[in-house]
């Protein structure tokens, strides 16, 4: 992918019959990060889950570079919703190897317990997720993006359940993907840094 990542067009979505939010127009290029804002119920968890396939635009559309084939197209995209992804019957370790090997990438134990460390979860490698506290979860959710490395990144309020420390590694961990030419949309309520830092800024509005 290297031109244009998405293109999404006068899009919205609705609840209940109703648009939740104005038309969005996007163009995202590699290097790039856009942020969605709004209040409560604005629509951006809905907006973040078209993009990545688990709901649908009732007007506009959106264009998956480089052949408009959303399938090829999510295969260079990871996406962090509320819920997070952690299989919560697998161990901190068993849950990485779970990723690596469904997304076909060969690694060993010492490369997963790595990763593990990076995001400060040395020691937790043999704990179930489903033990983990919410901040614990979440920093597995992201050791998991890491070590799938993939293109472009939707990450739906990334910070929350992080403590300052964990707030500033992943505002390190994103501006250095987007440096390398990855791309990113993420929706943030109320973090400046992270919207000063932003490409584009997606303020919802109601229709």
């Amino acid at each position: 992918m290297q031109s244009t990542i998405l293109h999404i067009s006068h899009a919205q979505c609705q609840k209940g019959g109703e648009p939740l939010f104005a038309p969005v127009d996007l163009v995202l290029q590699p290097g790039e990060m856009a942020v969605v804002a709004g209040n409560n119920g604005s629509g951006k968890t809905t907006l973040l889950e078209a993009v990545a396939g688990l709901g649908s635009f009732c007007q506009g559309g959106i264009h998956f570079a480089p052949d408009n084939n959303r399938d090829s197209w999510l295969q260079h995209s990871h996406y962090i919703g509320h819920s997070l992804g952690n299989k919560a019957s697998l161990t901190c370790l068993e849950n990485l190897h779970f990723a690596a090997t469904i997304n076909g990438i060969r690694t060993n134990e010492q490369q997963l317990s790595d990763g593990l460390a990076q995001v400060g979860l040395h020691g937790y490698e043999y704990h179930y997720a489903n033990d983990l506290s919410a901040g614990q979860k979440k920093r597995l959710s992201l050791s998991r993006l890491l070590l799938l490395n993939k293109t472009f990144w939707l990450l739906d309020e990334p910070f929350v359940n992080l403590d300052q420390t964990g707030c500033d590694w992943l505002f390190d961990c994103i501006s250095k993907h987007i440096s390398q030419g990855g791309a990113a949309l993420l929706t943030a309520h109320d973090n400046k840094r992270i919207h000063q830092q932003a490409d584009h800024f997606i303020q919802l509005q109601r229709p």
